[in-house]
């Protein structure tokens, strides 16, 4: 093989890892928010969502074992679900035992720790005050941080910046963050007083119509 074609294949490869990782990224987002609101909400396909959820687990899986760095952010995203009290219905007990099964059996001695630590802490932090600001339906930037889970986001945004972790898995979280935002926008487009509720849109929606 000539080197020319050498370096265009190993860029290649290099690509599709990276499109691999940010869509498998967004499409646990965009699942794990269908479920949640198939199940406890009763806003989408019951018998979808049992079918999405295997699908799930096994990209979960896939993802996991064909990148650390991934595990490792995908499981502080499951571990703060947990310690927030989050898992509440059959498929998404079922599911996190199989995840954290087969996540710390391969990828334990792999895992970031500092990451892992950071993302948790900060999770929980944002499930928590989503809770709060959903009780209390608080406004101004406090509420606006909480509703959007922005913790999870900054502290990404900071390891990146420290070099704890590639920039790439800002770009993976972005994804997955985005896709599970599409589906409550989804939701939103069926309410009639969307006006009323504009300061709870999906982040992205807002940073969009400010380029309009």
């Amino acid at each position: 093989m000539s080197p020319v074609v050498a370096y265009w294949s190993t860029s290649f490869a290099v690509l599709a890892s990276k499109l691999f990782i940010i869509a498998s990224f967004a499409t646990i987002g965009f699942g794990l928010k269908y479920i949640d609101d198939a199940f406890d909400e009763d806003r989408f396909s019951k018998t979808t969502a049992k079918l999405f959820a295997p699908i799930l687990v096994l990209l979960w899986i896939s993802v996991s074992l064909f990148d650390s760095v991934s595990a490792t952010v995908l499981f502080a995203i499951l571990i703060a679900v947990l310690l927030s009290g989050k898992v509440d219905n059959r498929i998404f007990k079922l599911s996190a035992l199989a995840l954290i099964a087969v996540v710390v059996l391969t990828q334990y001695a792999h895992f970031s720790w500092v990451p892992l630590a950071v993302l948790t802490i900060m999770g929980v932090t944002d499930e928590k005050g989503n809770d709060y600001v959903d009780a209390h339906e608080t406004g101004g930037i406090r509420a606006f941080f909480f509703a959007h889970r922005c913790g999870m986001k900054v502290s990404t945004l900071g390891l990146c910046i420290t070099s704890l972790l590639p920039w790439l898995y800002l770009a993976a979280f972005l994804a997955f963050d985005t896709a599970y935002e599409f589906v409550k926008l989804l939701d939103y487009l069926r309410v009639p007083a969307i006006g009323n509720k504009a300061w709870r849109l999906p982040l992205a929606v807002i940073i969009l119509n400010k380029f309009k």
